[in-house]
């Protein structure tokens, strides 16, 4: 067999495989034969017919499976023997099989991408303390009393600030309604009727609160305002709004007092004592799968600083494919109409391009790794992650995995566990520094 390698851009290669003629005709007589034992051909026995009867009348048919057979084999074979690491054969051309039964035929591969590991023990990780403090128990308590609380009317005064109020409220840009004039712009920015809002420098845009403040219950104010520069959609930002809102009502908001009484409420049987333990308990787990969290976003940005190479273009699309399913169908669950993110189209797509990009290459740097490491993913953990996914969709596991293998997306499972396991062993051989709070979100 003669082989020949082309190595192309974007993890391309062609393998030019030339199979002598002895070779051939040796598989050639091979596949008559088996034709030969079960052909029925007028005038001789099962399996006495001579060869070149079966080959006159099956020639078409033995070329066929001769072809498969040797392609097959042959282009594994060349793969083995030149020592490419290979993700799929995208396709075979240029397929000749000449008189003298010389085979010749070119295969071209997606292969991985080439590049060498950097230093991957003793990744310098900084990470903040996971002590849990008294405060923050008590915050998350607060949490818990807000959530509990009760509303009562209040009368007699005047709007203050950090009131909690029930409006109707209208907004217009340009004398007609917002949400006609500019769609990308938040629903809940266009108007609303018996809406809670507390009263503070957060409520809406800058500037609203303190436009409310003083109003009386059946008030109405017509007020307009700026949209800060830096709002969250760019639409929006810098035009002038008007407004008209009108009173409902002033809330007082009552606070349940810390008893154990409260903390039944909050989870049965427990006391007071018991839940703040439990929020303890929670919130040492919170941290800690945090500070996993960040440790692996370091490494796996660590890593991928380090590593320049080229991704196969096929892989990017289909993974870009991927990720831009998952955007819309995140924006869907957020409310966010069909038209607008058809408006948003080539931003989404750049968005879902750069992630893929970003993914793959991670993938192929720790996939690597798992190789030089020797980490690989065992029955049972494929399992166990299987066991997971139906749990999450609340099917069988039996289903599942039948649903996984038919669309052939087992091998993305394995390659999860994998990626999880090498992460695991990365992060317990990381350097980890242990810094404040805001130097981790600096």
């Amino acid at each position: 067999m003669n082989v020949e390698v082309e190595n192309l851009p974007n993890c391309i290669a062609s393998l030019h495989i030339e199979l002598p003629s002895d070779f051939v005709t040796k598989e050639w007589n091979e596949v008559v034969k088996g034709f030969r034992q079960v052909a029925r051909i007028p005038g001789f026995r099962p399996g006495k017919a001579p060869q070149n009867v079966v080959e006159a009348k099956f020639r078409k048919e033995i070329q066929e499976e001769l072809t498969k057979k040797l392609v097959s084999e042959t282009t594994r074979e060349a793969i083995r023997e030149k020592g490419l690491k290979v993700l799929s054969i995208s396709e075979v051309e240029g397929l000749e099989l000449t008189p003298e039964r010389v085979m010749r035929f070119t295969a071209t591969l997606i292969t991985s991408p080439e590049f060498e590991l950097p230093e991957y023990k003793g990744i310098l990780v900084k990470v903040p303390p996971n002590e849990v403090t008294d405060q923050q128990i008590e915050q998350k308590l607060q949490k818990l009393r807000e959530r509990h609380a009760t509303f009562s009317d209040v009368e007699g005064r005047a709007l203050e600030m950090n009131d909690f109020v029930v409006i109707d409220y209208a907004t217009t840009l340009e004398g007609r309604p917002l949400l006609e004039v500019e769609a990308k712009a938040p629903k809940i920015l266009g108007g609303g009727a018996d809406f809670w809002i507390k009263l503070d420098e957060n409520t809406f845009l800058k500037g609203f609160s303190d436009r409310l403040f003083g109003m009386q219950t059946g008030e109405t104010r017509d007020f307009d305002l700026t949209v800060p520069d830096d709002y969250v959609v760019p639409e929006v930002a810098k035009r002038v709004l008007d407004f008209k809102v009108t009173l409902k009502g002033i809330k007082s908001m009552q606070l349940p007092e810390l008893t154990d009484e409260f903390a039944s409420q909050v989870v049965q049987g427990l006391t007071l004592d018991n839940l703040k333990v439990t929020l303890r308990e929670q919130l040492v787990l919170e941290k800690e799968q945090r500070t996993q969290t960040l440790k692996q976003n370091q490494i796996i940005d660590y890593l991928a600083s380090h590593v320049e190479c080229e991704l196969p273009q096929s892989y990017v699309k289909d993974e870009t494919r991927r990720i831009m399913s998952e955007i819309v169908q995140h924006n869907q669950m957020r409310g966010i109409s069909e038209d607008v993110l058809r408006e948003n189209q080539k931003d989404i797509i750049s968005a879902a391009s750069r992630n893929a990009r970003d993914r793959l290459k991670a993938n192929f740097i720790l996939s690597r790794i798992a190789e030089k490491e020797g980490i690989e993913v065992k029955p049972q953990e494929l399992r166990e992650r299987v066991q997971v996914l139906a749990n999450q969709y609340r099917v069988k596991f039996e289903k599942m995995m039948s649903d996984l293998e038919e669309k052939r997306a087992i091998g993305q499972v394995r390659e999860e566990v994998l990626i999880g396991k090498v992460l695991d062993f990365l992060t317990s051989n990381a350097n980890v520094e242990i810094v404040p709070e805001e130097v981790v979100n600096s």
